[in-house]
C-alpha cells in the first residue's frame, strides 16, 4: 500500500489543505479533481491511489451542496456526502465518526478553518494536535479546504504556504498546501488562476490555468479543458479544447 493517495503530494493519514480567498475556484477544482482522482487518473501529473472518501459540507446546506455539485454537472448521489452544516452540524469527532461508519479512508472538509475555537497560533497548533490524534486513531486522510485572504500583490507572501487565512500554525503543522488564486491579484474577476503545491518536503510548483465557459476549472499537464464531463457519476473524456482568453467571470464560487 502506497503511502501517498496522491504520489508523493498527498501523505495518507496526515492533515493536507486546499486553500485559497472566496470565489477563487477551490472547489470547482476540486470536484473535479476528485473525480479524476476516484477514477485512477494522474493529478496534477501525478499518480492517483483512489481509496473510499467522503465530502463533508461544514460550511453550507445539504441543498447547497447539492447545487454546487450539480452545477458542476455531477450527479450528488455519485458522491458521499455527510452534512455537518445548519440542523445537521457535526463537530470534528463527530465526523470523523461518520467517515469511519462509512469506511471512509479520506474525508474532504469543507470549511475547515471554521473548526478552531481560536485564530490564534496556539489555538491552531492545539487544535491541529487534537484532529492528528483522531487520524492516528483512526488511519482517515484530511484534505480541509479553508480560506486564504484577497491581497493587494505587495502585501502577498513569498512563500505560498504562509497565505493561509490566520497564524502561521497552518502551514507548520500541515503536510500538503495547495493554493488557488487569481493569476493577476489587480484583476480577481478574470478568468486566470494560478495553483501553488506547495508539499512540505518537496519543492513548489505552480501550474497556470483558467475557467472553461462552463465554469470548470483544471490544472496540470493533462491539457485537458474543459475538464473530462460527468455523467451518471462515471467520468467521460473529451478532446482538448483551446481555452479563450480576456473573458471575465462573475460571482464564481
Amino acid at each position: 500500500m502506497s503511502e501517498y493517495l496522491i504520489d508523493t503530494i498527498l501523505p495518507r493519514a496526515e492533515i493536507n489543505l486546499l486553500a485559497g480567498p472566496s470565489g477563487s475556484g477551490k472547489t470547482r477544482w476540486l470536484m473535479g479533481a476528485m473525480k479524476r482522482w476516484e477514477a485512477g487518473l494522474p493529478v496534477l501529473g501525478y499518480e492517483s491511489h483512489p481509496v473510499k472518501w467522503a465530502y463533508v459540507g461544514s460550511d453550507r446546506s445539504l441543498r447547497g451542496t447539492h447545487r454546487t455539485i450539480r452545477d458542476l454537472g455531477i450527479d450528488p448521489a455519485s458522491i458521499n456526502i455527510i452534512p455537518a452544516w445548519g440542523k445537521d452540524r457535526l463537530t470534528l469527532n463527530q465526523i470523523f465518526d461518520r467517515g469511519a461508519s462509512l469506511g471512509a479512508e479520506l474525508l474532504v472538509i469543507e470549511g475547515f478553518g471554521g473548526f478552531p475555537e481560536t485564530d490564534a497560533g496556539q489555538g491552531i497548533k492545539s487544535f491541529l494536535c487534537s484532529v492528528q490524534a483522531s487520524i492516528d486513531r483512526s488511519g482517515i486522510t484530511i484534505l480541509g479546504v479553508v480560506e486564504s485572504p484577497k491581497m493587494k500583490p505587495y502585501e502577498r507572501y513569498e512563500n505560498p504556504r504562509q497565505r493561509v487565512s490566520g497564524a502561521a500554525a497552518w502551514a507548520h503543522h500541515t503536510e500538503t498546501i495547495i493554493i488557488i488564486e487569481a493569476t493577476d491579484p489587480k484583476a480577481p474577476m478574470e478568468i486566470d488562476r494560478s495553483l501553488y503545491l506547495c508539499p512540505r518536503n518537496g519543492a513548489s510548483q505552480t501550474f497556470e490555468s483558467a475557467f472553461t465557459p462552463d465554469g470548470k476549472l483544471v490544472f496540470g499537464p493533462e491539457a485537458l479543458s474543459p475538464l473530462e464531463s460527468i455523467q451518471g457519476g462515471e467520468l467521460i473524456s473529451k478532446s482538448p479544447v483551446s481555452l479563450p482568453r480576456g473573458l471575465k467571470s462573475k460571482g464564481v464560487n
